[in-house]
């Protein structure tokens, strides 16, 4: 009688230790962790380079920008006659 019992806890413990073997492979294994990781990773890192490519060309084009790039653009030109027809006038002396 006790070898039957014996040997009844020993099959419900192997039943168990295999049960819980296949109850294991529906949770991610860290190899698997590591590439939803990257994934991820990756995934933020393109969006936020294109997030910040679209913030930057919108901040280059918009209108202010647009004045004040125009604006100094104008007053660089000027300096730059300026300057040229001083030292062309000076120069012939």
């Amino acid at each position: 009688m006790q070898l039957a019992v014996s040997v009844a806890v020993v099959l419900m413990a192997l039943f168990a230790v295999t049960a819980s073997a296949e109850v294991e492979p529906t949770e991610p294994s860290l190899s698997q962790r590591f590439e939803n990781f990257q994934r991820n990773v990756q995934t933020f890192i393109d969006n936020a380079g294109e997030r910040t490519k679209t913030a930057f060309q919108e901040f280059h084009n918009s209108e202010p920008i647009s004045k004040a790039r125009n604006w100094l653009s104008e007053r660089f030109q000027q300096v730059k006659d300026k300057v040229k027809a001083t030292f062309s006038s000076d120069g012939s002396a």
